[in-house]
């Protein structure tokens, strides 16, 4: 009884495309080369578009937070702010640090020479006449510390991440889409050929 012999190349490119639809199966109909084309779109869509999608979509977002960064460290100025009262004894916990924070009112002046006063985040149980650094901007206002390169590689991280997941979604989405109403065409046509082979078969038995 002779053994088969090892899997040659030829085989194996054989079987792959047996499997992938790609061979010359008579029995296989257009509708079903055009589902073979679709998942192979889909397939390689994923594994060489949706890299480089996420890839340019970062470059933008680092391209634009870089630019946004700059310009509020450009127009944004660190003042030191005096503290006009007390603050509480107790306040809330930094989300960041085990240190309580407290609102209080101070005072500071802004480049232009103009006073300003209003309510500030300080450490709680900080005195009055204490000095505090605070962020302002341009008319004066308090405003947030500008990001630093943490915070803008944070940003660039999700703008990649949701990206990458929106454009999967997307892909696997239209494939299931098309791969239904290929299916329901593929049901018509074989109910279609069973209504007019199906009778002639009968009588045949018959």
């Amino acid at each position: 009884m002779s053994k088969a012999g090892p899997p040659t190349m030829g085989n194996v490119r054989a079987r792959y495309a047996r499997r992938l639809g790609l061979d010359h199966n008579p029995l296989r109909r257009r509708i079903d080369r055009i589902e073979t084309f679709v998942r192979l779109t889909v397939l390689v869509l994923l594994f060489a578009a949706v890299p480089a999608g996420v890839f340019l979509a970062g470059s933008i977002a680092d391209h634009v937070f870089m630019h946004q960064a700059q310009a509020q460290r450009a127009s944004d100025h660190q003042v030191k702010a005096v503290l006009t009262q007390d603050a509480p004894m107790v306040g809330a916990a930094d989300p960041y640090s085990a240190v309580e924070t407290a609102w209080a009112q101070a005072r500071w002046t802004a480049p232009n020479g103009t006073v300003h006063s209003g309510g500030v985040l300080v450490i709680a149980g900080s005195h009055k006449g204490s000095k505090v650094p605070l962020w302002i901007n341009a008319a004066g206002a308090t405003t947030a510390a500008p990001v630093n390169h943490r915070d803008v590689m944070a940003e660039v991280a999700v703008t990649s991440m949701v990206t990458g997941i929106a454009a999967i979604l997307l892909l696997l989405g239209t494939e299931a889409i098309a791969v239904h109403s290929l299916n329901r065409r593929r049901s018509g046509a074989w109910d279609a050929e069973w209504r007019a082979t199906g009778p002639l078969w009968t009588d045949h038995r018959t």
